[in-house]
């Protein structure tokens, strides 16, 4: 991939794709951590030019039709404020002069099926087109794929850059790397831990996860969910040595309970669920390279937070290198600690979680084409 640094921006008409994905409500932007995230290569570019046009998606509206609760108008200000600068806002692909966003680029026809002519039009407006939106990588859609195939001059972002450079370092990490996987189905995780199971010394299973691990290997899991279909699966992989099962955990009747209990993991009353584990850092204390996605339990409710917030003060010291990454971990990180505090913390989610199982990426392909 072409370092963004060895590009000449100067005066050049620069198109910048971005995830400005972020919830809203009336107009006001609720979690601004993505638009943050873009601040720096945003700030690199007008160095250099001031012909730059933003652009991104925000949820998923139909094709070809305005709908003004997904504007970008909202972000738009938000960009204003930041920037300091005025911003316009478009609905027509065009060339023109200062800085513009354009419209939610899934109100554009043929965004989503990676349509040839739209790709043509936003590689041909652009004198450069920039990929910073490493967490739609994985959808190969007109603005993520086709646009960078056809550019002549392409280049990814710096976080784009930085999130590839830190996921490959980890995975490729000479020192012994060490996953912990957390969330409520196997299912929706397997292809990562078969992966990981392939890098790393030792995989930590939590959340509903563990429930169906420890099915497997025959434990009693009492009323707890978990996934049947996955029990063979799952036999197999703790047949590896490699995962790591809680050997206590926190039980209650239910999530909404107000007492709960911690019993060894043999002892897991028939009527009570399984809704936490206790983190035990002596397997993994001396590792040094974590990789983290997903709870280890409900963490959400303050009964069943104890696995987490085990977890994170022990990644939290600082002779650790964890990368970890996730809506959820990112949400349990801010609860319990500060990204500051964790070597680095993607953004990205689905795109994190395909680069984890070892897809390829479409935006990582076509960036890498020369």
């Amino acid at each position: 991939m072409t370092d963004l640094h060895s590009i000449d921006l100067k005066n050049k008409y620069v198109g910048l794709r971005l995830d400005l994905n972020v919830p809203l409500d009336s107009g006001e932007v609720l979690s601004p951590d993505r638009l943050s995230a873009a601040l720096p290569t945003i700030l690199y570019i007008l160095e250099h030019t001031e012909n730059l046009c933003l652009i991104s998606h925000l949820g998923r509206p139909k094709e070809d039709d305005f709908d003004p609760n997904l504007s970008l108008k909202p972000i738009k200000e938000w960009f204003e404020k930041r920037l300091n600068k005025k911003i316009s806002l478009e609905n027509e692909i065009k060339k023109s002069e200062g800085i513009k966003m354009l419209e939610n680029i899934r109100f554009f026809k043929g965004e989503n099926e990676n349509s040839e002519n739209l790709g043509q039009k936003l590689a041909d407006i652009f004198d450069v087109y920039i990929m910073d939106a490493f967490a739609t990588a994985h959808r190969k859609s007109a603005s993520t794929y086709g646009a960078i195939i056809k550019s002549k001059i392409k280049s990814p972002g710096l976080l784009f850059s930085n999130e590839v450079s830190n996921l490959k370092e980890i995975l490729n990490e000479p020192n012994r790397l060490v996953s912990i996987i957390g969330g409520s189905k196997v299912s929706t995780k397997l292809e990562v831990v078969e992966n990981l199971l392939q890098k790393s010394e030792k995989i930590i299973v939590g959340g509903g996860i563990a429930n169906t691990f420890l099915r497997a290997v025959g434990y009693e899991i009492g009323e707890s969910i978990y996934e049947e279909n996955m029990l063979k699966k799952c036999f197999q992989m703790v047949e590896s040595g490699k995962v790591l099962l809680p050997q206590k955990v926190y039980v209650a009747s239910s999530p909404s309970a107000t007492e709960v209990n911690l019993v060894d993991v043999e002892k897991v009353p028939k009527e009570m669920m399984i809704l936490d584990l206790e983190f035990k850092s002596d397997p993994v204390s001396k590792y040094f390279n974590f990789l983290w996605n997903g709870p280890l339990g409900i963490f959400e409710i303050d009964l069943f937070s104890n696995g987490t917030k085990q977890l994170i003060d022990f990644l939290s010291q600082p002779d650790r290198k964890v990368i970890a990454g996730g809506g959820e971990t990112i949400f349990a990180i801010n609860k319990f600690s500060e990204k500051k505090n964790f070597h680095y913390v993607s953004t990205a989610g689905g795109a994190f979680l395909e680069y984890l199982s070892g897809k390829s990426l479409p935006s990582v392909e076509a960036l890498e084409l020369e």
